[in-house]
């Protein structure tokens, strides 16, 4: 097989940009922050994301896979590292609490399997409740199942958390739900002894949108990339963006249809650029609803009409080259003019990094 170093489109990702970031929102929280590194450091690369974090001043990390812990330990990062979801492997087990990673009880069943395993061994953890997330987690008014845990088991309880839901809502409704939940259940424990440890709720929309959700550590992980779906008062900077390359150049008819559908009908004569970028780089992804109730539906129409109205398009030469049709899966069409790329040269476009699967460089 002939291998090159060719490719059609690529993202480049600005460690300044990384670290830029990391620094403001570390200044800003003003208390001990775990920067979460899951979906390979979302999307920017998990050592880079990682030695960002660690640039900016992060107390510890969190991970969702036992493999990304472990790669940690690989790379040589010596900072505490939390793994957010429960283990189920025993041959897992070994090699994380024989790295030091703080493990998660998500309930009783979880807090046995690790009880059994250990035999005896200390195992620290973190204990999660759910307040509303409905995933992992002790329900937050469940207190016979939270005594049971802090009664039954000898673990080293070093820290509670749970999750919030909608942070990213317009006004603090159900986030303050959550929050008022979360300090009931962590106001019970201490009163009955309990060593509950760090106390941590915030996610970055939370950390960066409500101050009083900090307690005493925040979890972020998606600023690190760039701005949020929310203004915020930390300034953040795109880390990545998409360069692809023209294939070709087309002259559209007036009355000829574009895409599949045709939903496109051009109106008068179009030259345009046909570029290697689509939905599978993560170029113009709007995330649908994840059920269709009337709320949800209402909210991805409007999405979807305000990314329509701001426009799509990609840069070339400081020369914005507006979306011709519809965004395809790997090609799509641009609008060029007098001054406009030839085939083999690259234009840039914004891309959404956790979704984006084309290969990075970093600059």
């Amino acid at each position: 097989m002939c291998q090159t170093d060719f490719e059609s489109s690529f993202v480049e990702i600005s460690r300044q940009a990384l670290r830029h970031n990391a620094a403001q929102v570390v200044d800003f929280v003003d208390v001990p922050l775990i920067a979460v590194l899951k979906c390979d450091g979302y999307g920017a690369g998990l050592e880079e994301a990682a030695r960002a974090w660690q640039f900016g001043g992060a107390a510890m990390f969190a991970v969702s896979e036992p493999e990304e812990a472990l790669r940690l330990r690989e790379l040589g990062f010596r900072e505490d590292i939390l793994l957010l979801s429960p283990v189920a492997d025993r041959e897992a087990l070994d090699a994380l609490v024989e790295q030091g990673i703080i493990l998660t009880v998500t309930g009783l069943s979880t807090a046995r399997f690790y009880q059994d395993w250990a035999g005896g061994r200390p195992v620290r953890v973190h204990v999660a409740v759910d307040t509303g997330m409905g995933r992992f987690g002790v329900r937050w008014n469940d207190r016979e199942q939270l005594d049971a845990i802090y009664q039954r088991f000898d673990f080293r309880f070093e820290g509670i958390f749970s999750h919030f839901a909608a942070a990213f809502e317009r006004r603090y409704r159900r986030t303050r739900r959550q929050m008022v939940r979360f300090l009931k259940v962590t106001s019970y424990l201490r009163d009955r002894g309990y060593p509950i440890g760090m106390r941590h709720i915030a996610n970055s929309c939370a950390a960066l949108r409500f101050p009083n959700t900090w307690l005493d550590g925040v979890r972020i992980g998606s600023a690190l990339v760039g701005p949020l779906c929310k203004p915020t008062q930390v300034e953040l900077l795109p880390a990545g963006r998409l360069q692809a390359q023209v294939v070709d150049r087309r002259l559209l008819r007036r009355g000829d249809t574009t895409g599949y559908a045709s939903v496109c009908r051009i109106s008068r004569d179009t030259s345009a650029a046909v570029v290697a970028v689509g939905h599978e780089c993560g170029y113009g992804l709007c995330s649908g609803p994840d059920a269709f109730g009337p709320v949800e539906l209402a909210a991805y129409l409007l999405r979807m009409a305000r990314l329509r109205l701001r426009g799509m398009y990609v840069e070339y030469q400081g020369r914005r080259l507006p979306l011709v049709g519809r965004v395809g899966s790997q090609y799509t069409l641009f609008q060029i003019g007098e001054i406009s790329p030839l085939p083999g040269e690259y234009v840039t476009a914004p891309v959404n990094l956790l979704y984006c699967r084309q290969s990075r460089k970093y600059v």
